[in-house]
């Protein structure tokens, strides 16, 4: 199976929304699935097609834009990443 790469580029994310656009985008995921940390953490383990590389490049910028809702998810891709292992892989770009 061919491994599918996402890249989110924090120089076009002005706005959570957008962030949150891109993700559903990318990964089919539903509004609901952005209710809180745990539905998103649950979405991107049980919804997302795997295996899956996210990269997000240029991070600082999007940090300025949204803040600390790019640290949350930051936190969160990183656990997803420890749960999933080699399926999903998360890197962090600043």
């Amino acid at each position: 199976m061919k491994k599918m790469k996402v890249i989110i580029d924090g120089k076009t994310i002005g706005s959570v929304e957008d962030l949150q656009r891109l993700l559903q985008t990318e990964f089919s995921l539903q509004p609901a699935h952005f209710d809180s940390m745990d539905t998103l953490w649950e979405a991107l383990v049980w919804h997302v097609p795997v295996p899956v590389t996210l990269e997000w490049i240029h991070y600082n910028d999007s940090r300025a834009a949204i803040g600390p809702y790019a640290d949350q998810l930051m936190n969160l891709l990183y656990e997803v990443d420890e749960q999933l292992e080699e399926l999903f892989r998360f890197v962090l770009k600043l």
